[in-house]
């Protein structure tokens, strides 16, 4: 039978098989063994499996780019919340957790959360981090983590009334002003050399 007589099914089966021959059909156990060097803000290092790094955007847009690379500075996101996200990295091997239900209808994380160890990961971090770590999984494109600490904050906001509620809006305000002026006081330094 020849492949016009195969019906359409059968014909893109065959189509498929051939083209994950030709790429090469995915990471090989090497690629999965390879360790990857994250540099932050601050000029600390941390190892991370290249196949845990995955699940960041940013990350595999770098190694798409280049291939070799070794070595991926993150300018944007200090050690200690580097350090966090590389732990939440290595946590999920590169496999995306299940999305979080939305909207938020409990206040515990452990209700909302498939993976128990998700939970008690955000749960651990005051709000300050959480906010932190939510900026760094906006910029290094995670969105799982993005969407944990979202869930997060968004738990925190239902335990609250409309007076604490503001008193977190503020809060979040006032970092974004010190961090405004930390980095205007930089790139003004930057020009004065």
């Amino acid at each position: 039978m020849s492949q016009d007589e195969l019906p359409k099914e059968e014909v893109q089966k065959d189509e498929e098989v051939v083209d994950e021959d030709v790429d090469g059909g995915g990471l090989d156990e090497e690629d999965e063994e390879e360790v990857l060097t994250l540099k932050s803000s601050d000029n600390k290092t941390f190892q991370v499996k290249r196949i845990a790094a995955k699940l960041s955007t940013l990350i595999e847009t770098v190694l798409k780019g280049d291939a070799k690379a070794k070595e991926i500075e993150v300018h944007k996101v200090k050690s200690d919340i580097l350090e966090l996200i590389v732990e939440y990295l290595e946590h999920h091997k590169g496999v995306e957790p299940k999305d979080l239900q939305c909207p938020v209808r409990s206040t515990d994380m452990k209700q909302i959360c498939e993976d128990e160890w998700d939970a008690e990961f955000i749960d651990k971090k005051d709000k300050k981090m959480v906010f932190e770590i939510i900026l760094a999984a906006n910029y290094m494109d995670i969105k799982s983590l993005l969407h944990l600490g979202c869930a997060k904050i968004a738990t925190e906001i239902k335990k609250l009334d409309q007076k604490e509620i503001h008193k977190i809006i503020e809060e979040e305000e006032k970092y974004r002003k010190e961090h405004a002026q930390e980095n205007e006081e930089k790139e003004e330094a930057k020009e004065e050399s």
